[in-house]
């Protein structure tokens, strides 16, 4: 009875476990998380708690969503699509500005990529520290506050608003861990979008952001704001960059990295090209994902050409934005709305409030109304205001739904104009109130009504001239006394010098109208005088024609005419490709230029130029690190005849067949070959796979060096000083492989990695590195140059082409071949003894022929049996042991005795021992062959060069 109790009782409490398994493990989990929320910051978990925090950072910025979406949320991979923004006038990369400052201020026009080079910034440290499993590179731990939150609770200090972000991603109660990292300077900040702060907040938060970088002066911090809206708050801050628009280079880039569909780069840049209005928006990165967008979903499957005025453009985009989702509201509803919206966020003061943002009940109200004017229930505002969020990208809800925007400044203003379409008077009144913030919608304005927009453009030209000309280029219909009137102002300030950036652009946009012959004309006849804004007007129309006339131009106005032509993408390559055998400067501009038709022009050069001129080779070499350029080089012609370098690049081609291997080895071949003739300073640094080839292949240095003074104690501090020991006299010598060891085990990346590779150069230099090789070694990018500085410093030998060219890594190839288990060495063994023993026996019963036989048997059975026993005691191979000569004697040496041993008994005879010794032969040297294949593989896979330089390299993309 009571086991029938039992057992039912274990089967019911089964039942039971099972029914309420979800329930207990919800209950852990939640248990667990309390845990953590709030024990986190302290000393046991704080490691576990940023490791949390770096996977999110991660997981979090890999991709970003596009606004602009169809059925479902398209997001962009971070890795393909991110493009380097420039910034400055050298044209540098901006992060890796930013990284040579404390306080920078970033400033750009909307969508021009501030708040994606912050996520970016954030991301590739998250994503080194994930892959490497902790590891990275010793940069501070970033964090991306939003100064739109600001806004919400202004009250609170800056400090607490980084705790919050850390609790945000998956680092809770981080606040003792936060202000000890903030005094050690850990943490790199990134105040994004100044801009976002309300009119009235903005004086404070600007006082904040000063006394945080005041009170932590070791931490890096970095300021974006919009251009438009930034005074200069921030001068005292080291440096203040403005991000430049992308060009076709940085175009064809970010294209390379879309999703395609449909369409493809080409189809999409020939079709820009085709349309400079459309182009211009091109040039923002956000504009340019809208562009790519609705190409690949619209224009490309329908095969309609891109509209030819931007107004078109935007009225394209609305339409098809709304067209593609299934909806509950009628389009034309919707539509009013969104041009309502963007009126009164246009309306909005300049001094006031931010324009970009409107407060939720302001947003209902405006739906509400325009609800209740088409006869609706005012009830259903709700409902309208979501499904234009969720369904078209083209409002979007910020701060958590408390606010909302358009996706773009430019969406609005085009919506705010098609608004005031039949309200001219309306929209001169704004205007002439506040110029600055109505301007581009004045633009639009004359694009989106089909009607003589004369009055209104009359009466901005007197308020803005320049404004006045741009709408020509915008505008359908005007009187033609009015246009020629405005057309001959701007023609005499052109012939006068008085053309600034902004009237060149705009004569660029008007001239590049296919209706303004005449204008075109005009520019080209100031041009070829000698007229330098009239040369970049002529490229700024970017037609095929404006490039012939400018290639035309090249001796009367000499570099003006093809720095202006250089500007025009890839319609300037066919001219620059004529010149760029006899003129420098046209390689130069083809650099510059960075497509790949650029390239291919570049590599077509390559094979025809002498073997002495490394003008293209330095620029093409560095045209390599551009993915999409390589990628075309890949099936590039090249010449059979000319002397390469194959080795450099086959590590790194894709199969035998690869043009890549020839290209890059015919740079290498005349960049190593102008090595006695200095590095230029002025050209590019060609890719590193090349130029740490040239650098640590065939190179040694002296295994002992004497210190030189000046780096001394650095050395000393750096490395230890047991290294140390007296060289002559008072001066002290250092092993240069002990120092390689410690500088990698230690400093390889982190703080103090500059002053490692300064250190190690001048140990280089002592060595007796070339100094034409050490110049050549200064074009690797700092931490590649300390990785080589160190292979050539640990390396006993110098590296060879087996080396670099050996293939990739093999666990069944990489240990080094057992000797003392080979079959050669047993045979060998076996041999050896039998010889000793007869060489005994004869030797004391029988005569041994000849005295000098006797002698050589002897002399050789001893030789062998003095290598054999020495092996033991043999802490690494030298020359001969590790080398052919070794395996040579391991297995010719029992042949020759053999030899010798046959050839003194008279029954055999030499012809018996001919044949038997060559048997033993065609046995022993084969395997001894393969045994130093063997070896020699290991030794090229365990060469410091392999690791330190070849492996890493291996990773670049």
């Amino acid at each position: 009875m009571w086991g029938v109790l039992i057992g039912l009782g274990g089967f019911l409490a089964g039942i039971l476990v099972l029914a309420l398994k979800d329930w207990l493990t919800a209950r852990a989990k939640q248990l667990l998380d309390l845990l953590y929320g709030r024990f986190a910051g302290s000393r046991l978990l704080r490691r576990r708690a940023l490791a949390n925090y770096t996977r999110e950072l991660y997981e979090r910025h890999r991709e970003f969503p596009v606004s602009f979406q169809a059925d479902e949320a398209l997001k962009l991979p971070m890795e393909s699509v991110y493009v380097p923004l420039r910034g400055g006038p050298d044209r540098t990369e901006v992060a890796t500005t930013l990284r040579r400052a404390r306080r920078s201020v970033v400033l750009g026009a909307p969508g021009a990529g501030k708040t994606l080079l912050l996520r970016h910034e954030s991301w590739a440290w998250a994503r080194q520290r994930v892959e490497s499993e902790g590891v990275g590179d010793g940069r501070a731990v970033p964090v991306l506050l939003d100064l739109h939150r600001l806004n919400l609770d202004p009250e609170i200090g800056l400090e607490q608003h980084v705790v919050r972000h850390f609790a945000r991603h998956r680092f809770p109660g981080a606040g003792s861990w936060v202000s000890a990292a903030l005094g050690r300077g850990d943490v790199a900040l990134y105040f994004d979008g100044l801009d976002e702060v309300a009119t009235d907040l903005r004086p404070r938060v600007v006082e904040l952001i000063k006394e945080f970088t005041e009170t932590h002066r070791k931490c890096r911090v970095v300021v974006t704001c919009r251009a438009a809206v930034y005074e200069g708050q921030f001068v005292d801050f080291d440096q203040t960059l403005r991000i430049q628009d992308f060009d076709e280079h940085l175009i064809r880039r970010f294209l390379g990295g879309w999703p395609w569909q449909a369409g493809d780069v080409d189809q999409l840049v020939g079709a820009l090209r085709d349309t400079p209005q459309i182009m211009q928006l091109a040039r923002n990165p956000l504009l340019l994902t809208l562009i790519a967008y609705l190409y690949d979903f619209k224009y490309a499957e329908s095969g309609e050409a891109l509209p030819h005025t931007r107004a078109e453009f935007y009225r394209q985009v609305v339409d098809d934005l709304f067209r593609r989702r299934e909806s509950a509201f009628p389009r034309p509803l919707k539509k009013a709305v969104l041009q309502r919206l963007a009126l009164t966020a246009q309306d909005v003061p300049a001094g006031t409030r931010d324009r970009l943002a409107l407060p939720e009940g302001e947003v209902l109200k405006v739906v509400r109304a325009v609800l209740e004017e088409q006869g609706r229930e005012v009830g259903l505002a709700d409902a309208v205001l979501r499904e234009i969020v969720e369904r078209s990208g083209l409002l979007l809800a910020v701060d958590g739904g408390d606010r909302y925007q358009f996706a773009h400044l430019t969406l609005q203003e085009y919506l705010a104009a098609v608004a005031l379409r039949e309200d001219a008077e309306g929209l001169i009144r704004r205007y002439e109130a506040d110029p600055g913030v109505w301007r581009e919608t004045v633009r639009l304005w004359c694009g989106v009504v089909g009607r003589d927009c004369t009055a209104v453009v009359r009466r901005v030209h007197a308020r803005d001239a320049v404004l006045g000309f741009l709408c020509l280029a915008d505008a359908e219909r005007l009187e033609e006394g009015f246009e020629r009137e405005v057309l001959a102002e701007f023609k005499g300030r052109l012939r006068a010098g008085e053309a600034g950036d902004e009237v060149v652009a705009a004569f660029g946009l008007v001239a590049g109208d296919r209706r303004r012959g005449e204008l075109f004309g005009f520019l080209v006849a100031q041009a070829r005088s000698g007229n330098r804004a009239a040369a970049a007007a002529l490229a700024a129309t970017n037609l095929p024609r404006a490039a012939q006339e400018l290639a035309g131009m090249r001796r009367q106005l000499g570099d003006t005419a093809w720095t202006a032509l250089g500007t025009m993408g890839d319609l300037a390559v066919p001219y620059f490709e004529r010149s760029a055998r006899h003129y420098d400067s046209a390689v130069h501009m083809l650099w510059r230029i960075r497509t790949p038709k650029a390239a291919l022009a570049l590599n077509r050069c390559l094979w025809e130029a002498s073997d002495s001129d490394a003008t293209i080779p330095y620029h093409l070499g560095e045209l390599l690190t551009v993915p999409e350029i390589a990628d075309a080089l890949h099936t590039a012609p090249t010449d059979e005849d000319k002397p390469i370098l194959p080795w450099v690049w086959r590590p790194f081609a894709h199969g035998p067949d690869d043009s890549l291997i020839r290209i890059a080895g015919r740079i290498a071949y005349v960049l190593e070959a102008a090595l006695p003739y200095g590095v230029p300073e002025d050209f590019p640094a060609p890719d590193p796979r090349i130029t740490a080839a040239i650098t640590v292949i065939g190179v040694s240095v002296l295994p002992e060096v004497r210190v030189p003074d000046e780096v001394a104690e650095d050395v000393a501090g750096l490395a230890g000083p047991a290294l140390f020991f007296l060289a002559d006299g008072p001066r002290l010598g250092v092993k240069t492989s002990q120092f390689a060891e410690q500088i990698e085990e230690r400093h390889l990346s982190g703080p103090t990695q500059a002053q490692a590779l300064d250190i190690s150069m001048a140990l280089l230099a002592a060595a007796g590195l070339d100094p034409d090789l050490r110049g050549f070694l200064q074009l690797l990018p700092p931490s590649l140059r300390l990785r080589a500085c160190l292979a050539l410093l640990h390396a006993k030998e110098p590296a060879s082409h087996a080396t670099w060219d050996v293939p990739p890594s093999n666990a069944r190839h990489d240990t080094p071949y057992r000797k003392a288990m080979s079959p050669a060495l047993y045979a060998t063994l076996l041999m050896w003894f039998a010889l000793s023993a007869l060489a005994a026996w004869h030797a004391m019963t029988t005569a041994w022929g000849p005295q000098w036989l006797g002698w050589t048997v002897t002399g050789v059975i001893g030789l062998g049996w003095l290598g054999i026993l020495s092996m033991p005691f043999m802490e690494e191979p030298s020359a001969i042991w590790s080398g052919s000569v070794f395996y040579a004697l391991l297995s010719m040496a029992p042949a020759v005795g053999l030899y010798a041993y046959l050839a003194a008994l008279h029954p055999w005879g030499v012809v018996s021992a001919t044949t038997c010794t060559a048997a033993v032969l065609a046995v022993l040297l084969p395997t001894g062959a393969r045994a130093y294949r063997h070896d020699m593989r290991a030794y090229a896979h365990s060469h410091p060069v392999r690791r330190l330089v070849l492996d890493p390299l291996r990773e670049l993309p």
